[in-house]
Parts: structure tokens; sequence; C-alpha cells
């Protein structure tokens, strides 16, 4: 009897320590980071493929091509925890479109389980997931914007951080550079009316202020219209010094396109996103881009100067061996692509442990990483509220015989010091 009562306790002990450890091993089932295991990590990102800036879809076959090349080279990426994963990457169309953005956010969070978000290109796509994002605690990162807020609003949104610069800084670069080149400048303005437009042209008024600068007039434009021919020729009537225009590549060109067809030559300046040999200039015509300005904090694939460069040649070599639809390694955006992917990688190199949490540690404190395509003499480098943003220097060109050429010294006085949004 007492052997019988104790083989039962013994049997009553095993399989309640059984039951512990399969309790145990569903409650951390459960709390385990979606698109995270040990020989994986989930990425996704957004991109347009159709729509009004569909070019930009290079962007993310980049980042694409660049994380195969990190899984063929080294088997994937050695995490802070020791453990190398090899990085699964899917992005998805939105045709620059929120509504549509946000279709793709849940398909990538809900029904392909990733572990982060790249992106998505624009400020309005980025806004319109970013709440979304935020109360899921997914991050949000290497947002396709210079939206100063999404660097600065970490407080109340700290699953998301940008990468480029912020268009404070890219719109007082340009009052800066017209202070210098026409100090008394009569000046027009055709902006894109969203978040994108409206921060650079705020930006630009704000830090002209004081200066003999005026705003002669300033023109507005939808991404959904057909073309911005009305607004050109209003801002032409006003016959001033100085014409800028904070457009996309598409209706940047057709400004180019559309001065050229008037008596009006101001001098122009166009926005570093639209600062594209091919998918501007080119467009617009050699007599309509001679003389245009613009400022970069990436090298211009289709430069010479560059084109010996260590960084030249392994962008080449990596966008080519591991190209997918839509990738145009001439254009500046496939660049960008291949510095957030580099970024990316170096952010998952410095996570500690497997979790959303310490992967958005991480990224907001990186620094001293090396990144290919970067002008000489830019950096990247984050460092929580200190300083949120990841690029702030950037290099005034311009476009003349058909190369973009390099202004003056690297603007560096931002570094750091990123001005706040004016409004």
């Amino acid at each position: 009897m007492r052997n019988t009562c104790f083989n039962w306790i013994n049997s009553a002990l095993v399989a309640g320590a059984v039951f512990a450890m399969a309790t145990s091993g569903a409650v951390a089932a459960e709390k385990a980071t979606p698109g995270i295991t040990d020989t994986e990590v989930k990425i996704g990102g957004i991109c347009p493929s159709t729509g009004p800036i569909a070019s930009f879809v290079t962007i993310c076959a980049m980042q694409d091509a660049y994380f195969k090349y990190i899984n063929d080279r080294d088997g994937g990426v050695m995490m802070g925890d020791g453990k190398r994963r090899k990085i699964s990457y899917v992005y998805y169309d939105d045709g620059y479109s929120p509504p549509r953005t946000v279709e793709q956010a849940r398909r990538l969070v809900e029904r392909d389980q990733v572990a982060l978000v790249i992106g998505p290109l624009g400020s309005a796509t980025g806004l319109a997931i970013r709440d979304y994002l935020n109360k899921r605690g997914i991050p949000q990162l290497s947002v396709g914007s210079g939206l100063s807020a999404f660097s600065t609003d970490m407080e109340k949104y700290p699953w998301t951080v940008g990468w480029q610069p912020s268009y404070t800084t890219e719109g007082s670069i340009y009052a800066e550079f017209v202070k210098s080149k026409k100090p008394n400048a009569k000046v027009a303005i055709l902006y894109q009316n969203d978040d994108f437009g409206k921060e650079l042209l705020n930006a630009f008024k704000h830090a002209a202020e004081g200066s003999g600068i005026t705003v002669a007039d300033a023109q507005s434009y939808e991404v959904t219209s057909p073309t911005v021919d009305s607004q050109v020729s209003n801002l032409a009537a006003t016959n001033a010094d100085v014409l800028l225009v904070f457009a996309v590549p598409k209706f940047t060109a057709q400004t180019l396109r559309k001065v050229q067809d008037t008596s009006w030559r101001p001098m122009v300046i166009v926005t570093n996103i639209s600062a594209s040999k091919k998918t501007v200039m080119e467009p617009a015509g050699a007599e309509a881009s001679e003389g245009v300005y613009s400022v970069v904090s990436l090298m211009d694939p289709t430069t010479s100067d560059y084109a010996a460069t260590k960084d030249m040649k392994a962008y080449r070599e990596i966008g080519t061996k591991f190209s997918s639809t839509g990738l145009n390694l001439d254009d500046p955006m496939t660049m960008y692509g291949f510095g957030q992917a580099q970024t990316m990688v170096a952010v998952l190199e410095k996570t500690k442990a497997p979790t959303r949490a310490a992967i958005m540690e991480s990224a907001r404190h990186l620094c001293g990483v090396p990144v290919l395509g970067v002008v000489p003499g830019v950096k990247v480098c984050v460092d929580g509220k200190t300083d949120p943003f990841y690029v702030e220097s950037m290099q005034v060109v311009r476009y003349a015989k058909g190369n973009w050429e390099p202004v003056g010294d690297i603007i560096t006085k931002y570094e750091g010091k990123t001005p706040h949004q004016t409004k």
C-alpha cells in the first residue's frame, strides 16, 4: 500500500511538472515577438509601384537586393543575442495613397506577421499608419519622409523614426543659399499641398525672416492633379528672381518644362527628392534643367566623380546581382534604399534581444556605423532625444551639362541641431 501510494504521488508530481512546463511554454510562445525566430527576422516594406511616383519602388527593390546580399554573403545578420538570422523581406505597393498604405500595413502586420516595418515612402502615407503601428508596439523605421515629426514626436510615437534629413533642415539651407546668392530676392514657390510641401514652405519662410527676401507668391497643387501648368503660369506672372519647387519628381519635371515655355528665367531650386538626372532633369529637357540647384546627402549614381569609389562599385554589384522589378540603379532614390538597408542591418546587429522593444532601442541609438553611398563628410548618427535625426548634413549641387556638380562645402551646421518644425 505504501509503495502504491508513493508511486501515485510520484506520478502526480511528474504530471504536474509536465503540465507546468507545457503551460510555461505556451506562455512563452504567446510572448514571443512575431516575425523573429532563432533563425529568421521578418521585415515589411511599403513603396509605390503605381501612381504618380511609381518610380520610387526602386527604394524597396534596393532594400530587397541588399538584404538578399547579406543573406547570401553571411547567411543572415548576426544579432546582439549571438544568433544569426536570415532577413525575410516583403514589400507591397500602396500607389502613394494613404488608404492603400493602411491596407498594406495591416497586411504586413496581421497576415505576414512582420517584426517591423520600413517606411513607407511619403509624409501623408507615413502619418496614415503611424497610429496603427505605435498602438501595437511595432517599429516603424526609416520613414521615407523628411517630416520632422517622424523623429521628434518620440514621446507620443515611440515606435517611429525617420532617416533622411528633415524638411526643416532642407528648407533652412535653401533660405541661406538664396540669401548668399540673391539677398534681396523676390521668391515664387510651388509646393505640394500636404505635410511634405508645407513643412518645406514654412521652414524656408522662417529661415528667411529678417532678410531682404520676400515671397511674391506661393501656389499649391494636389498630388492627384494631372498638371501644374496653371500654377506655374501664375508664378511666372510675378517675374520673381527665384523659383522654389517643393514637389515630387513628376511635377518638378512638368514645372521645369513649363517655365522653359515662358520668357521667365528665375534661379530654380528643386527638392532633394527631385535631384534626379533620370526621373526629372532628362525628362524636363537639357535647356530647362541647366543651372538648376538642389541639395543632396547621398552620392548620385550617374555622376562620374563617384563611379570609381568602393561605395559605387559595391552599390552596382549588389544591385545588379540581386536585381528585381522596378530597380533602377541610375535613380538617386535607389541609393536612398541602399543607405536605409545598410542602416537596418546595423540596427539588427546591435539589437541586444530578439524583441521589438530591443530593435527600437537600437534604432534610436546608432552612431559610428559606416554607410556606403553617403556623400563624403555626411555621417549617419542618431542618439535618442539628444539627436533624433540620422542624417543632417547636406551638399548644395548644381545641374550643369548633364551632371550634378557640388557647390561649396558640405553644410554640417545642423548636425545634432536640426531646426524645429515651424508653422
